[in-house]
């Protein structure tokens, strides 16, 4: 398997769920996000990119700065801000790598993970303390 900084490098297809234990929502309602998750991470721990895309709804197109660091054990950790519609977004992430099958077919790199809104904004809907569970799939590495 790749150094971790290697797998962690590059982009990724994000999809971010509501967290919610009642099966009898519709899977389409827990729709959080979409979006490409771009990171670069160095061997120092050193984590950076973006995160754009469509999500909470799709009347907007938004981007995350992040930034953050990553750890010896295949996890991630890194924050997300920007200036979107007159407000301050940052969210927290938190992630990790899931383990890969031996005998799976077609496999790839996988982070699974929680994202929080550390801010309420003003101007657009979101409270402070909103979490999530992501999971992004590597696009171009295949282990």
């Amino acid at each position: 398997m790749p150094p971790w900084p290697e797998i962690l490098t590059g982009e990724w297809s994000y999809r971010a769920f509501k967290t919610e234990a009642d099966l009898s929502i519709p899977f389409n309602d827990l729709r959080f996000a979409t979006a490409t998750l771009t990171l670069s991470a160095s061997v120092d721990g050193a984590v950076s990119g973006a995160l754009k895309g469509e999500g909470w709804g799709t009347w907007i197109e938004w981007g995350l700065n992040l930034e953050g660091r990553h750890g010896s054990s295949n996890s991630v950790q890194f924050e997300g801000t920007n200036e979107i519609g007159g407000d301050r977004w940052v969210y927290a992430y938190q992630g990790s790598l899931a383990p890969i099958l031996p005998d799976a077919a077609d496999p790839h790199f996988v982070l699974t993970g929680t994202v929080m809104r550390s801010l309420t904004r003003t101007h657009l809907p979101g409270e402070a303390g909103v979490h999530a569970t992501f999971i992004a799939v590597k696009r171009e590495h295949h282990p």
